[in-house]
């Protein structure tokens, strides 16, 4: 495990976990991540493998913040190569570059012809953590991939969800929970039971769902808890360019594998593309970053911590400064 420090957070991530985020701490705070360290179910890295990617992955899932390359969502196969679920970079073992009291830098190689370097560094004057990741193709010809991240909160009812301006949310049909299939203008959307839901609201009801809110015209998002919870509140900006879509993953009481009714969890989660079908579809829809032999292209995405308000936030800036009225 690597921690890192600062006046104002302390991190901790794993190298050996695709450099997965497992706690984010500010003074007095609990970890602001969702993390679970449940023993069952057993995971692929300690018994026989599960039959897929996807169920492998879940079995050593313990929420956390992931970095998704050079694939997101469904396994697939791409030039011949299966490329796993949420892309095996997850759960890749890193090569630790360099280490400080407050940043660190990670190396991960892809099964396709691609190398990811992470810095991961923490500001000093104010509670932000900074990422800054670069791919570059290491092989001989033109390679495609994609790109997302996949950071986890706990889902207190009552906290609430600030986005750019009234962006089209649009309901995955495999994962609709109880909302209708279709799409809306964010935050309210119909129910299969004739109701409406408030997205931008985490509800009590347990339910699964995930909505793609595509097209985002700035790229940050802000999870407030309510006041009486005590806890701060916390931002997501990112590099819109790289990522301009986002998928909202609540996860609130699922019986089923691995969660088996202990998770409540909210993911905010930047991407390259949608839906979940991953690098093939992404192909077939032209959402894919393509290099050529040598080209690098680089990206970032920042954390940031602050006092939990009922003021809507407005924005969030690249070094974690957070607007509200």
């Amino acid at each position: 495990m690597i921690t890192l420090r600062s006046p104002h957070l302390t991190v901790r991530l794993d190298p050996n976990r695709g450099g997965e985020l497992q706690s984010v701490v500010a003074h007095g705070s609990p970890n602001l991540l969702a993390w679970h360290e449940w023993d069952a179910p057993l995971s692929a890295a300690d018994g026989p493998g599960y039959g897929s990617s996807e169920l492998d992955f879940l079995s050593m899932y313990r929420a956390g913040w992931q970095v998704l390359f050079p694939n997101a969502g469904a396994e697939g196969v791409v030039d011949g190569v299966p490329v796993a679920f949420h892309g095996e970079t997850a759960l890749a073992r890193l090569s630790v570059l360099s280490e400080t009291v407050d940043s660190c830098s990670l190396r991960a190689v892809a099964r396709l012809p691609l190398e990811l370097t992470r810095t991961i560094r923490l500001a000093q004057d104010h509670p932000a953590v900074l990422v800054e990741e670069t791919v570059v193709n290491v092989g001989a010809r033109p390679v495609p991939f994609i790109w997302g991240h996949h950071p986890t909160f706990p889902a207190i009812t009552g906290s609430r969800i600030d986005l750019p301006s009234a962006p089209t949310a649009i309901v995955e049909p495999t994962i609709p929970g109880p909302l209708a299939t279709g799409s809306g203008a964010w935050p309210t959307l119909p129910r299969s039971d004739g109701g409406s839901a408030d997205l931008s609201v985490i509800p009590a009801e347990e339910q699964v769902r995930v909505t793609y809110l595509p097209n985002l015209a700035e790229g940050w998002v802000a999870l407030r808890p309510p006041l009486a919870d005590g806890r701060p509140a916390v931002g997501l900006a990112w590099d819109l360019a790289t990522f301009p879509h986002m998928w909202l993953w609540l996860q609130n009481g699922d019986p089923g594998f691995p969660w088996y009714g202990r998770a409540r969890m909210v993911g905010l989660e930047p991407q390259r593309s949608w839906p979940f079908d991953g690098l093939v579809g992404a192909i077939e829809r032209g959402q894919q970053i393509v290099l050529e032999p040598g080209e690098s292209t680089s990206s970032w995405i920042t954390m940031t911590v602050f006092p939990a308000t009922d003021d809507q936030v407005t924005g969030i800036s690249r070094e974690g400064i957070v607007t509200t009225g």
